[in-house]
């Protein structure tokens, strides 16, 4: 279970981060070191998002997103909407021996709480586990590479 931010500007912009390999992103609900440096070695772009820590909610998380992971402290995001997606296992193509945990057809499940809110600008200071975050006008998204299944939650959600 994940929740997504969706930053947006004055402009209707979105707010996108290029991930930089860090301990942060596994340390904090986040995803492998090893997923950090294949999104900063492949360039992709995603929303501020995070998996929900164990026995956390997903208001809290959206909170901790915000401030934590994206740099807007003291905001409260809004609530959306629920997505779940199906989808093919993570790092299938990278893996070099099968999961036994996984049947060779087995999907990954993703439930998605995506939550929404104004900035008037880019965060003051940009964390260090990003090279880079830009506000992003929807029409570029499609030719962005973005990352796995962040494009689908904003077309759930009617930004895209």
């Amino acid at each position: 279970m994940s929740a997504f931010l969706v930053v947006t500007n004055s402009k209707h912009e979105i707010l996108l981060g290029r991930p930089k390999e860090s301990d942060a992103w596994p340390e904090s609900g986040g995803f492998p070191r090893m997923h950090s440096r294949q999104l900063e070695d492949s360039g992709q772009m995603i929303l501020p998002a995070t998996h929900l820590l164990m026995e956390e909610s997903p208001d809290h998380a959206a909170r901790r997103i915000a401030g934590r992971w994206a740099g807007y402290a003291n905001s409260q995001p809004r609530f959306l909407m629920v997505q779940s997606h199906l989808r093919p296992p993570a790092l299938k193509a990278q893996r070099k021996k099968p999961s036994r945990a996984r049947g060779p057809n087995q999907k990954h499940w993703d439930i998605c709480f995506v939550y929404t809110m104004r900035a008037r600008g880019l965060p003051r200071k940009i964390k260090p586990w990003w090279s880079e975050m830009k506000f992003v006008p929807p029409s570029e998204i499609r030719q962005l590479n973005a990352g796995r299944g962040h494009r689908d939650v904003l077309e759930k959600a009617g930004f895209l």
